[in-house]
């Protein structure tokens, strides 16, 4: 089910419908949760529609996606509306109608998110380990014994955030069960970041990525 209502002038379309956070990008490779401006036809112009969850590889070079089989149906019905109220912009809204709803996607958004960084290489740390959709784990590559962790911290008015840590294993192969045991005591936070800063925070501090 989706509905819409008008705030400030533009029709917001409440998506009400749990998404999962990997499927399959248009290029047929695996494909992450993510939001696209899409353009869509109307009979008063070229209008493009705001947020519309999609699926893409984690490849710079891929421009394909895949619009999610709960969100292609309502296009037609978004561009009707854009048509009776003469709108050429739609935000697509991620409130869903109900709380837990709303809880729902943006733990979907922010699995889809993590597990992008799965098998990661930067120039100077990799990517070790993607856990339960929730935590990031990197090597540093001048000190094997330098780890970093990125956790999801819970939602709040802030959005989705990250906890930032730091710290040292003598033990060059962190398998899983080996982090698992050490958890969580062991770590020093460095900070907390926004879900949106990461990906630049990580290029600044580890420097660009690897193919």
């Amino acid at each position: 089910m989706v509905l819409s209502r008008i705030i400030n002038g533009e029709v917001l379309v409440l998506l009400s419908e749990a998404l999962s956070p990997v499927d399959q990008c248009g290029c047929g490779d695996t494909g992450y949760l993510t939001s696209r401006t899409l353009p869509i036809a109307l009979n008063l112009g070229a209008g493009k529609v705001i947020n519309v969850p999609v699926y893409t590889c984690s490849s710079s070079m891929c421009d394909e996606y895949t619009i999610p089989s709960a969100v292609a149906p309502r296009l037609d019905e978004i561009a009707e509306e854009m048509e009776a109220k003469e709108l050429l912009s739609i935000q697509f809204s991620w409130k869903p109608t109900l709380e837990d709803e709303a809880s729902d996607y943006q733990d979907s958004l922010a699995q889809g998110f993590i597990w992008r960084f799965h098998r990661r290489s930067y120039e100077d740390a990799q990517v070790l380990l993607v856990i339960n959709g929730d935590t990031i784990l990197l090597q540093s590559k001048i000190d094997p014994t330098e780890y970093y962790t990125l956790k999801r911290l819970e939602d709040s008015k802030e959005g989705i955030q990250f906890s930032f840590s730091k710290f040292f294993e003598e033990d060059q192969d962190l398998t899983y069960e080996k982090f698992i045991e050490l958890e969580p005591s062991f770590q020093k936070e460095i900070g907390t970041i926004k879900m949106e800063e990461l990906e630049d925070m990580l290029l600044e501090e580890f420097g660009e990525t690897i193919d």
